[in-house]
């Protein structure tokens, strides 16, 4: 009785349920997809698909084995024969629909706060924030997504009580207190803030670019990147706060976020690093650009070095202007803008500390290409163009050295798809490991290879189609699909 029973339950639930059980859905209407979804998953599957064709794409000319039968390889992955499909945007609507346009804003803004949350996650894991301020992060965001169909993103109005900034910390820093007791203090009573206001900034900013890369320049996108960035400013005057009064504040956490992935948290905790801000050649002599030269050439530049802070928002030089110089970025961020170049395709148009700014424009005379504004408190050097020329003149790979280093700047720049994802560092190892540089006489070819980028730094070209190109400009190779750097066919 028992095999019976057991079987007959088996056997009815695979045949009747099994069998009925489709109809069923489908008569209530419950296997339906809203076309909001339907949409998205349609989006989705275009983007998926490209991806496979880039993979395949690398494997299908071989030099050495001549290329693949393409045909062949489509009949055996199928996925590859729906690459022709209309691309569908999720948020491409024939009607503006009041109800669906806010339905979208509360899908995005959830989208969003789920990127915030996961990137606070990889911050714990990589010891840059402590398990009690991942709470506090983490609780914001919860407390967010609540309300995110009636209001903007608001995951910073449950932070802010923990980042404040009293007005005596100003006198406080302007007694005569021994300097060791009174980082002591500040450190204990504003790390919290500081990690949480560093955590809620970069964690917005990986969270902009993820949504920008999935739903593109899409006017419901464009709504929350914009909110996100604004629901930073308040975050960030903190941070300035604290740079303007107590940088070494900000040294000191920094040193101790490095130090707790090497250290035994109880030794760690039982004496927190207090770090002394560090002497102007000091600062100067970790800067890439001064760390590269020889010690015989460095002693020179260091002798026409102008330290200066500035301030949030201060011009460093505008565009068109004649070049006087370059700056030396050793703290803090700056910001660039240009009425030539378009910074549609520029999410983050950010240079960060170690960036040489205004290199090329010394190098060739030329004026400024773009406005460098500062977007936090800047701990900069300004360097004489004159010195910039003497140094260039003193040796030839010291020449093609600032070449390369000028390099990174026009690649952020022209093109910010690519270069925007990558820290200064890793522009750098990538220009002096994987590059060269090249002088080409009047006539000669230029020929790309497959997945290389060319930097015009001076001169100019002609194109096939007889159209002048004038330095400074990025080559592509002609067999480029454009839409992966988000320019037109006509750029």
């Amino acid at each position: 009785m028992f095999v019976f029973f057991t079987g007959g339950i088996v056997f009815l639930t695979l045949i009747l349920n099994g069998s009925i059980t489709q109809f069923l859905l489908r008569l209530l209407g419950l296997g339906k997809l809203s076309a909001t979804k339907l949409r998205v998953l349609k989006y989705t599957r275009y983007e998926m698909l490209n991806k496979a064709l880039e993979a395949f794409g690398d494997l299908r000319d071989d030099e050495e084995l001549g290329p693949a039968d393409w045909i062949t390889v489509k009949k055996y992955i199928t996925c590859l024969n729906n690459l022709e499909d209309e691309q569908a945007h999720p948020h491409d609507v024939p009607d503006r629909d009041d109800h669906v346009h806010t339905m979208h804003l509360k899908v995005t803004r959830v989208r969003l706060l789920n990127g915030v949350q996961a990137a606070y996650w990889g911050m714990l894991e990589e010891g840059r924030i402590t398990q009690s301020t991942a709470n506090i992060l983490m609780r914001s965001v919860d407390e967010a997504m609540d309300l995110v169909s009636s209001q903007p993103l608001c995951d910073w109005k449950g932070l802010r009580s923990n980042v404040q900034f009293p007005s005596y910390y100003r006198f406080l820093q302007m007694s005569r207190l021994p300097r060791r007791l009174v980082t002591y203090f500040t450190v204990e009573r504003l790390e919290l803030g500081c990690y949480i206001s560093a955590a809620f900034l970069r964690a917005h900013r990986i969270a902009r670019r993820q949504l920008h890369d999935f739903l593109g320049d899409s006017e419901i996108a464009k709504i929350v990147i914009d909110e996100s960035t604004a629901a930073g400013e308040e975050a960030k005057k903190f941070l300035e706060d604290v740079r303007i009064t107590f940088p070494q504040v900000l040294r000191a956490l920094k040193t101790r976020q490095v130090t707790y992935a090497q250290t035994d948290l109880k030794k760690l905790k039982r004496n927190p690093p207090l770090v002394k801000m560090p002497r102007v050649r000091e600062l100067l002599n970790t800067h890439p650009l001064v760390g590269a030269l020889p010690a015989a050439l460095r002693d020179p530049l260091l002798s026409n070095t102008k330290e200066t802070i500035k301030g949030h928002g201060t011009i460093l030089y505008g565009e068109g202007s004649r070049p006087t110089g370059i700056w030396l970025v050793s703290t803090g961020i700056v910001k660039w803008t240009s009425r030539r170049f378009s910074t549609r395709h520029s999410l983050d148009p950010i240079l960060s500390h170690g960036s040489t700014l205004g290199l090329y424009e010394a190098l060739t005379g030329k004026p400024y290409i773009c406005d460098i504004i500062t977007e936090s408190v800047v701990h900069c050097f300004f360097v004489e163009a004159d010195t910039i020329e003497q140094l260039r003149q003193s040796d030839p790979s010291i020449e093609d050295f600032m070449w390369q280093e000028s390099a990174l700047v026009i690649a952020r720049i022209f093109l910010p798809q690519i270069f925007e994802k990558m820290v200064m560092r890793e522009m750098r190892v990538l220009i002096s490991e994987r590059s060269s540089t090249n002088i080409y006489i009047l006539g000669e070819d230029i020929e790309l290879g497959h997945n290389y980028v060319g930097i015009l730094l001076e001169g100019f070209l002609k194109t096939k189609n007889l159209h002048s190109i004038m330095a400074p400009a990025v080559l592509l190779p002609s067999n480029t699909d454009l839409n992966l750097f988000g320019l037109q066919p006509s750029a």
